[in-house]
């Protein structure tokens, strides 16, 4: 007898021994494809977007003390804005690493 559960996954349900039943999920072919964009280029547009912003904050600050420009404002605005976006970067990157090394760590 096989149930379906959500996402498409199917538990086989075999009686091996009275009344306990082997459990095992078995993916089938009807498994929906992701239809979003998948993890790493959602990562890669997050360090696009974080180098994007060094860059305005560096061309601002390099106006500034040209004196071609006289927004302080918006030069500090966009520094600290690059400069969160640079430390949310590499706190995902080090939450990625703890991850993969507490998977490595698993034993089977």
């Amino acid at each position: 007898m096989t149930t379906p559960i959500g996402g498409g996954t199917d538990l086989a349900l075999r009686p091996s021994d009275g009344a306990r039943a082997d459990v095992r999920p078995t993916l089938t072919s009807s498994t929906p494809a992701a239809s979003g964009p998948d993890f790493a280029s959602v990562l890669g547009q997050g360090v696009a977007q974080a180098n994007q912003a060094e860059h305005v904050a560096l061309e601002k600050a390099d106006a500034l003390a040209r004196g071609a420009s006289d927004d302080l404002h918006g030069t500090m605005i966009s520094m600290k804005e690059a400069d969160i976006s640079l430390k949310l970067v590499g706190t995902v990157r080090n939450k990625l690493l703890d991850a993969f090394h507490e998977l490595w760590r698993i034993n089977l």
